[in-house]
């Protein structure tokens, strides 16, 4: 049997539209969002974690009263990029997480619509982190949370396992936070 690519022009088309209705519905109840994923293509996800990072940094720029040229350096070019790089990486992390310790595979981009869709309460606070840096970490604890409910329901994973994967990640994300306050 061969297997053919699927050349439908509307396959990669992006519902700005749809986007915008799926994140403010997500922004009203996190929760009962996280639990059913919305099935996002390639191009929407990536257009999603690209305009949430950059509207998080204008926002955080905007408080802070910063416009030169490290704003535009900063938030338009750099936080997108890092964000989906960190993204990217979670995404690989959980994805070989179910190779190796679930014995299955799961679907790459339905695990990165995951991540994209719980970092955004970290988005929200990371607003605020120049006036109070830790809100940061409290920010990055809602999405844990998310994290948690959204594996657990839309994979099927235990949730003494789901805390112990998310654990590992805040752990990392909190080592890193405090090294990088230190220096």
């Amino acid at each position: 049997m061969k297997f053919m690519r699927d050349v439908t022009p509307d396959q990669n088309s992006i519902d700005l539209k749809a986007l915008i209705h799926d994140l403010i519905e997500f922004i009203k109840n996190p929760v009962q969002r996280i639990r059913i994923l919305p099935d996002w293509n390639w191009s929407s996800l990536f257009i999603v974690q690209i305009l949430v990072a950059i509207a998080s940094g204008i926002l955080a720029s905007i408080i802070k009263m910063d416009f030169g040229f490290w704003f535009i350096a900063r938030t338009i070019i750099a936080m997108p990029i890092v964000t989906t790089l960190m993204a990217l990486l979670l995404t690989f992390f959980v994805y070989y997480y179910f190779q190796f310790f679930e014995n299955r595979s799961e679907s790459f981009r339905k695990i990165l619509i995951l991540i994209i869709l719980s970092s955004i309460p970290f988005y929200i606070f990371q607003i605020a982190s120049a006036y109070f840096a830790p809100i940061s970490l409290i920010g990055f604890g809602f999405t844990a949370i998310l994290a948690v409910i959204g594996l657990c329901e839309n994979f099927g994973v235990e949730k003494k396992r789901a805390y112990t994967v998310v654990g590992v990640l805040f752990a990392i994300v909190l080592v890193t936070w405090i090294s990088n306050r230190s220096f």
